[in-house]
């Protein structure tokens, strides 16, 4: 049974719900971790990275994580996924499509062996005034959703899914 370890950060929860899903359908003995608590990733057989896009970056949190674990994430051909509101439009899920992940990307050593793109979540109703506004702003310009009073979940659940098959198959 392969040991499978899910290292992810999360800003809003959407990028922790969609590893959940993502370590309930993996076959074998998966771990579900924040970057800070790992350890180790040498008694890992099969690595996923994850972690979200806010204001069109993501986290140092992911960019320490991945310089550090650099070398291991290369030899045991680790996977990534972004989750980001431009993927609420199915042609930003491809990576060539994507500007934020092409530009981590550019940023690394690591180039991960396989790389997905989840639609993440608008949480108005959840967000600070300062974030509500911004990202309120942020999605008029993109042509998105604007009224406050609504969360609305863009995450495709099936892709996610598919994903999983995926990693059931190479793990």
């Amino acid at each position: 049974m392969s040991k499978i370890l899910i290292a992810y950060s999360t800003v809003d929860g959407q990028t922790k719900k969609i590893a959940e899903t993502l370590s309930k359908q993996l076959n074998g003995d998966v771990s579900l971790k924040l970057f800070n608590e790992v350890v180790s990733l040498e008694e890992y057989d099969f690595i996923i990275v994850g972690s979200s896009i806010r204001y069109g970056r993501f986290p140092q949190k992911l960019y320490h994580f991945v310089q550090k674990n650099q070398k291991i994430l290369i030899e045991k051909n680790a996977d990534f996924f972004g989750v980001n509101l431009i993927a609420r439009t199915p042609e930003k899920c491809f990576v060539d499509n994507n500007v934020y992940v092409r530009k981590f990307l550019e940023k690394i050593e690591w180039q991960p062996n396989n790389i997905k793109i989840f639609a993440g979540a608008l949480n108005y109703t959840t967000y600070n005034f300062f974030d509500r506004k911004m990202i309120q702003l942020i999605m008029k310009i993109t042509k998105g959703p604007t009224d406050t009073r609504y969360d609305i979940e863009f995450t495709d659940w099936e892709q996610v899914e598919n994903y999983a098959t995926q990693v059931n198959q190479r793990a």
